[in-house]
């Protein structure tokens, strides 16, 4: 048998090749091959182009679940797996600063966090990528309330290098003093620089933050015309930086429905019914690009209340549509222990049409003594987008 020459001929793929391999890798792989060689460590540190071709192969793959728990560690729950891995807030999170409520586009996550020193319904922002355990705050252009709404998104796909922030409500007025003025103002990573946007004719009401999601660059929220007005979708476009009216909501119970993104794509909106019930409604769009967008129903799960949680949307329990109808939800609910103590109960569920078909508890705690619960958790994908320097 003849024996394998000692010198192999060492055979060099065309670098565009390597690139497309590497867009395919998971991101935990690509963290590794960086110490490869410089070329591959430029390519996956510095290329912004190829951080965002990597994102949008794995833009359909399942998202990650995230909640910050009240020990000071963040929870990331794989929902095909099931496994929960832990770590620690990032020190930028710790007393006083806590966050208040989240916002995701392209695995960075908008933060509004309240300062328990300041007070006075004051926030501050701040960008964090989980994945590359990354912070920067944003400084605000003169300060921002706890009342105020903010997003997140891009002007198109050519230039997502250049993030931004949206944020409307009112500042204080100097004239007459203790006065307030609506205002409409866009923050740029690119700048570092906050700039006043013209938002004439604006006059729609926007539910809570947890109706809202940033799909493709763009910001969605569900608002209403009036006290008894019509529910639809309203979309903030970065690219021309203007309000519109992208389709009308389906029919809800204001206390139990939530927004989200589904297949990177499309919105996808689910509701459980009000009055006892516990049938949920899962409504998806045609893709948001198309000229026409609207809503249709993808399926229902009802199959009686033993066989279906309360997803307590007051509570912001993260969600995501499966490819096969299916529900994966993180969420908490109340429980009263054999001592008549009250607990909060943390779940992972997989639900289908006939029910839950996996249910992982996750974490307990006793709740506080107003009884309240807490934000639950948020749907992210993982990326190498970087925060702003």
């Amino acid at each position: 048998m003849a024996q394998a020459p000692a010198n192999r001929v060492r055979v060099s793929l065309p670098f565009e090749l390597v690139q497309e391999i590497l867009c395919r890798t998971p991101v935990e792989s690509l963290i590794r091959f960086k110490e490869t060689c410089k070329q591959w460590n430029a390519l996956i540190s510095s290329d912004i182009k190829f951080k965002q071709k990597h994102l949008d192969h794995h833009i359909h793959t399942p998202e990650r679940f995230l909640r910050i728990a009240d020990d000071h560690l963040v929870q990331i729950m794989d929902p095909v797996t099931g496994i929960l891995t832990e770590r620690p807030v990032p020190n930028e999170f710790l007393d006083p600063i806590s966050i208040s409520w989240m916002v995701h586009c392209d695995g960075l996550m908008l933060c509004i966090c309240e300062d328990s020193v300041r007070g006075g319904g004051y926030v501050s922002l701040a960008v964090w990528n989980p994945f590359l355990r990354r912070v920067k705050w944003i400084e605000p252009s003169v300060h921002h309330w706890v009342d105020d709404y903010f997003g997140i998104g891009y002007d198109d796909d050519a230039s997502r290098d250049n993030y931004k922030i949206l944020r409307f409500g009112y500042n204080l007025s100097s004239s007459p003093p203790g006065d307030t003025i609506r205002v409409f103002e866009i923050y740029e990573f690119m700048s570092d620089s906050w700039r006043g946007i013209n938002a004439a004719g604006f006059n729609a009401n926007i539910g809570m933050e947890v109706e809202c999601v940033s799909v493709k660059g763009k910001m969605y929220w569900v608002a209403n015309e009036g006290a008894d007005g019509r529910y639809f979708i309203l979309c903030f476009d970065f690219s021309e930086e203007i309000f519109k009216d992208v389709c009308e909501c389906p029919d809800f119970w204001m206390d139990f429905s939530r927004l989200e993104c589904f297949n990177g794509d499309r919105l996808s909106f689910l509701t459980q019914g009000g009055q006892g019930s516990r049938d949920i409604e899962v409504w998806m769009t045609n893709k948001l690009s198309d000229e026409v967008v609207s809503f249709a129903n993808y399926f229902n799960v009802t199959t009686g209340p033993d066989l279906i949680p309360q997803l307590r949307f007051d509570t912001r329990p993260g969600y995501s549509i499966g490819k096969y109808r299916n529900i994966m939800a993180w969420c908490e609910a109340t429980v009263e222990e054999e001592d008549d103590n009250l607990v909060s109960v943390f779940t992972f569920y997989d639900i289908d049409e006939t029910g839950v078909v996996r249910e992982i508890e996750t974490g307990r705690r006793e709740q506080h003594d107003d009884g309240g619960l807490s934000l639950c958790s948020y749907v992210y994908v993982r990326s190498l987008i970087p925060v702003p320097e």
